[in-house]
């Protein structure tokens, strides 16, 4: 095997971490669909009702199939793979 996606070992710990410590987050960037596979299960268990309140950005078009796939609104995708192009589209999405 040349290749595995994995799992980060502490993915739900720090998950929940963030949200105990700083609630709800406003926005979510995905930057694979193995991310989405990885977190999103967790992520809607920590947010609950309030899921539908947060804004879904994807890094492009691929992982924001996947977001769409697993029911997400996704509310923008990046026109670039590159961190910058995905901040401006996730600022643009918070206004």
């Amino acid at each position: 095997m040349v290749y595995q996606t994995a799992q980060h070992p502490d993915l739900e710990k720090n998950l929940s971490n963030h949200f105990t410590q700083q609630g709800v987050p406003d926005g979510i960037a995905f930057f694979s669909p193995s991310g989405v596979r990885f977190s999103l299960e967790t992520v809607r268990r920590l947010s609950g009702e309030q899921l539908v309140q947060i804004k879904f950005a994807a890094i492009g078009p691929t992982t924001a199939e996947a977001m769409a796939a697993e029911g997400l609104s996704v509310s923008c995708s990046a026109d670039k793979p590159t961190a910058e192009h995905l901040a401006a589209g996730i600022a643009k999405a918070l206004q």
